[in-house]
């Protein structure tokens, strides 16, 4: 099961901003990737950010198996992409396509990567949260692994549905849950939007094993969903990824955006 993280910067702020442009790039990862998707593309336009700059379109594609989920922050110009999959797939191929229809630049130009099913933990250590916080990353994604369980539909619904509540996030969508295919489901998989983010559960029948992600913009709330799986769970496999690792030095601020726009003013008020 594999799943890679990628957070691209300096992307074209119409782009990120454009309902069609983010419907156009999921559907062409799911056919140019020849993933198995089980529905079609989730949009959610986010525009009640405390802070506007924050504002921007959260979607998702459920995959059997798996998920994409797009994050963009237009007037930030960046794109948090993700995509797990329980087979193969070209990560160049869906490289090039974030970058061509955002005109965004992957940072790092080699993606954070793990094998979920196994939880591979050789991620580069420099991704890898040992607590603290830290103003330059954008948040923390968590990955956990829950084995020998058995998890019906309804409960995953319920679990999405009151984590945000529990753990102090912001839903911004109900629970949406489906099965892999109407008759003997291999999965069932199902994800809630938080503010800009997600949290999504993957249950595999035939396994017993429930793969669990939240991405957050806050450190502290990360650990919260930790606790509140292990109190309902007991023990499980996890770990803690830093997102956006580049995040405050890639980012365009709206004072430099200004100031690289208005730049035709001095140059007009030049003496010749």
């Amino acid at each position: 099961m594999n799943h890679i993280m990628i957070d691209a910067y300096r992307g074209n702020e119409s782009r990120l901003d454009d309902i069609k442009s983010v419907n156009a790039t999921l559907n062409e990862i799911v056919l140019a990737l020849h993933l198995n998707a089980v529905m079609p593309p989730f949009l959610l336009p986010y525009y009640y950010a405390k802070d506007s700059e924050d504002d921007g379109i959260s979607a998702f594609t459920i995959l059997e198996g798996g998920h994409i989920t797009l994050h963009t922050f237009p007037k930030r110009g960046c794109v948090f992409a993700d995509l797990l999959y329980d087979g193969y797939y070209d990560e160049a191929k869906l490289k090039g396509i974030l970058k061509t229809a955002f005109r965004c630049v992957p940072v790092p130009d080699d993606p954070i990567r793990t094998e979920r099913r196994y939880l591979d933990t050789t991620i580069d250590e420099s991704h890898v949260w040992k607590g603290g916080m830290s103003g330059k990353d954008f948040g923390p994604h968590t990955i956990a692994k829950i084995d020998n369980v058995d998890v019906t539909l309804e409960e995953i619904f319920d679990l999405l549905d009151n984590i945000p509540r529990e753990i102090g996030m912001l839903p911004i969508s109900r629970p949406y849950v489906v099965k892999s295919h109407l008759e003997n489901p291999t999965y069932f998989s199902g994800i809630v939007l938080i503010a800009q983010s997600h949290i999504a559960f993957h249950y595999s029948v035939q396994e017993r094993i429930l793969f669990c992600d939240a991405f957050s913009c806050s450190f502290y709330k990360s650990e919260n969903f930790v606790e509140f799986l292990n109190r309902r769970y007991g023990d499980f496999l996890h770990m803690t990824i830093i997102r956006g690792s580049k995040h405050e030095q890639m980012i365009d601020s709206r004072e430099s955006k200004v100031k690289q726009l208005s730049g035709w003013l001095g140059n007009f008020n030049k003496r010749g």
